[in-house]
């Protein structure tokens, strides 16, 4: 592996990533469901059926793109962008179908489709983006720095998207749907898009 030399950026960009697994996670956890049962009109058992399918589609996604991540590297794109920072370049425009997910008064099968939508995002992005650190380096305590990085920063993601849109929707009405879609993807895709532009800023343009 060509060497090179790694700083503090690069353990901050990379870190800063996770920002969309933890930041998701945890707004997920905190609001969605709530939001489909009070805005939505779909029952419990409609919202958690959702969840329930994503869970099922991830069982099938998730191989398949590190599959197609492990073998992209020998075609004319993965030559040109890498085979895994390609697929983070991709999903990067497409985080904000996430405020899809945030309309209020549509039916059960748009709630269904946009979070699945979602999710296929989510793994386009989260799978290459894991496993970026072995094609970085194959020193032992600069993998441990960029492991170190992510949780920490992982856990600032968390922290953020579970009291920053609290406070939101303490000014804007926790009663009107409309503050939850400003206040969820607003919080969300700013914090999304800057993070993986900086994994790719930092990182892609030498890893796979």
């Amino acid at each position: 592996m060509r060497s090179r030399k790694i700083g503090l950026g690069h353990y901050l960009a990379y870190g800063s990533g996770d920002f969309l697994g933890a930041g998701t996670t945890a707004l997920t956890a905190a609001w969605l469901l709530y939001f489909y049962t009070t805005f939505c009109g779909l029952t419990p058992i409609e919202a958690t059926l959702i969840f329930a399918a994503a869970r099922v589609l991830d069982a099938v996604v998730s191989p398949l793109m590190g599959f197609l991540t492990d073998n992209f590297g020998s075609t004319c794109l993965g030559k040109r962008f890498g085979r895994r920072r390609f697929f983070i370049l991709l999903g990067i425009p497409c985080v904000f179908s996430y405020s899809l997910m945030w309309i209020s008064d549509m039916s059960f099968w748009w709630y269904l489709c946009t979070y699945l939508l979602f999710d296929i995002i989510y793994t386009m992005i989260l799978v290459p983006y894991e496993t970026l650190v072995p094609e970085m380096t194959d020193n032992f305590r600069q993998k441990t720095r960029f492991s170190g990085a992510r949780i920490g920063l992982a856990q600032l993601s968390a922290i953020l998207a579970a009291f920053l849109p609290g406070i939101l929707l303490g000014a804007l009405g926790k009663g009107n749907p409309h503050s939850f879609f400003v206040c969820q993807p607003g919080v969300l895709d700013h914090l999304r898009s800057g993070a993986d532009a900086g994994v790719v800023l930092y990182l892609g343009a030498s890893s796979g």
